[in-house]
């Protein structure tokens, strides 16, 4: 099987300005005329102090028609997907969407950066998307060592590695073996092969609209319910205390899970920064495998796994042709009756009283900051789910585990999101300023609903505390394992043991009275 790789030199890519700019809009749905350069995007972009040209100067370079300059600009390499620019534009413009649109038109053309921070971030794509080609999910070591290969950056992490390796978060044998690979292999390299053939997906055009705040209400499940699951490639790797504490939590709570049978990695971010059609498809396989097998809804934890299926779902029932596509591809036609939620929304169906009504060790003693991080909340027409600027749900799911939480400024801040190999310094910034002001409003530790933002937090942490010096350790917890442990689950059953970040002595600090 060839690796994964972006295609070659087009001449109909290179002289014409007026063509990519028309390319582009096609790609987002963006009319480049409504942006009015207000400046918001760049405002609240993460990584905007590390780009020569930041969003707001893209969409003007675009909207003048200065398509190769873009293209060159080292920003596309620093823009972690975080969707806030998108959220936040007053002209309904997908501002994200054009960097990613961008990055896959300079990669596909040659017009590229020279930029280290380029050369980085797309040795880290192709070996994510290679491996996913190869093995239909993602196997971590393989992927780092690949990483390593193409970088020579041969002592980076290594010492997590080998913790993680000690803790049972990275199996070597199962990496060797391909004991976890996608049984239908044969229908994942139809997908690649249909990302880089055919029509590009439908993408509606997009107009200038007033911004909506209304979200969905909770879903239906009660104790006793069975449910799908997506587990996602980090939980059956190196974020498997997350998937050990999910699974102990829903047995608590009175919920079966279901495993979606031969379920295939959704393309993380490595998908939809390189190719809009792969990061459909790939989760659009996922959807057609439960409504196969008649779930309703499916529990998916990780935050970034549960925002692709999301918005594959969405453009799987909005696109006739696209539902084609996947039944050519896998032999199932997608039907988007089933339903992709996060472990927040799970809680929420079942309510607080009757959460609340589980406890028997409420968590007084915590003083918890919770972290959203992106995707939980962006972009509200998908996600639906709580306030993007404020959310507040998973204060009410802790509140009603007995813990306090703290009202904090970098709740929904990005991390640095799936940038954390080839971006560390930057991850690391952009973790010391989350930490930093969560620990100026009195939170002890954090609380999270994602992998990826787990990760940053938590084994970024002492490289980033060293590098400032001005931080104490804060743990970092998984929501499922707050709510397992405050429903009389053993710490160590749950594996909080297996943070970087020492967490299990705060848990042991007495009840407030």
């Amino acid at each position: 099987m060839p690796p994964y790789q972006y295609s070659s030199v087009s001449e109909s890519l290179l002289p014409d300005n007026g063509k990519l700019k028309q390319q582009i809009a096609e790609a987002t749905g963006n009319d480049f005329n409504c942006c009015y350069q207000c400046g918001k995007c760049t405002a609240g972009c993460p990584a905007g102090n590390f780009m020569d040209n930041p969003p707001t100067r893209i969409m003007r370079l675009v909207q003048a028609g200065y398509i190769e300059e873009a293209l060159k600009s080292d920003a596309l390499w620093y823009c972690v997907g975080c969707q806030t620019c998108t959220a936040r534009c007053p002209q309904n413009m997908d501002i994200a969407g054009t960097m990613d649109a961008l990055r896959s038109l300079a990669l596909e053309s040659g017009i590229v950066s020279d930029d280290k921070a380029k050369k980085l971030v797309t040795a880290f794509h192709i070996s994510f998307l290679n491996n996913v080609k190869k093995h239909g999910r993602l196997q971590e070591l393989s992927l780092v060592n690949s990483y390593k290969l193409r970088t020579r950056s041969f002592l980076q992490d290594a010492g997590a590695g080998m913790t993680m390796i000690k803790e049972g978060k990275i199996n070597i044998l199962h990496s060797l073996s391909g004991r976890d690979d996608v049984k239908g292999k044969e229908q994942i390299s139809a997908i690649f092969k249909a990302s880089r053939t055919g029509k590009h997906l439908n993408v509606r055009k997009r107009k200038p609209k007033s911004a909506s705040m209304i979200t969905d209400g909770p879903v239906a499940i009660t104790p006793g319910s069975t449910i799908g699951y997506y587990p996602g490639c980090s939980l059956t790797g190196t974020a498997k205390e997350y998937d050990i504490s999910v699974r102990k939590m829903c047995g608590l709570l009175g919920i079966k899970l279901r495993e979606i049978p031969d379920w295939n990695c959704c393309g993380a971010t490595s998908a939809h920064a390189t190719n809009h059609k792969l990061s459909v498809l790939l989760p659009a396989r996922n959807q057609a495998l439960a409504d196969d097998a008649g779930m309703e809804f499916i529990l998916t934890p990780c935050a970034a796994c549960h925002n692709r299926q999301v918005t594959a779902r969405k453009a799987i029932l909005e696109d006739e042709e696209l539902r084609h596509e996947v039944k050519e591809a896998t032999g199932i036609e997608p039907t988007g009756r089933a339903e992709f939620i996060g472990v927040t929304q799970l809680l929420e169906s079942l309510g607080e009283e009757a959460i609340r009504s589980r406890v028997t060790r409420p968590l007084s003693a915590l003083r918890l900051a919770c972290y959203y991080g992106c995707l939980l909340v962006r972009p509200l027409d998908d996600m639906r789910f709580d306030d993007p600027e404020n959310p507040q749900k998973m204060e009410s799911v802790v509140r009603a585990l007995g813990a306090n939480t703290v009202e904090w400024e970098f709740k929904i801040e990005c991390c640095g999101a799936g940038h954390t190999l080839a971006q560390q310094g930057m991850v690391e910034d952009l973790t010391h300023s989350i930490a930093k002001n969560a620990a100026n409003n009195g939170a002890e530790a954090f609380v999270v609903a994602c992998p990826l933002c787990h990760a940053n937090l938590d084994m970024r942490q002492e490289s980033m505390r060293k590098r400032y010096g001005d931080l104490d350790p804060m743990p970092v917890y998984y929501i499922s394992e707050l709510v397992a442990i405050a429903c009389g689950a053993d710490p160590i059953e749950v594996a909080v043991g297996k943070h970087f970040v020492p967490a299990l002595e705060l848990l042991s600090k007495p009840s407030a009275p």
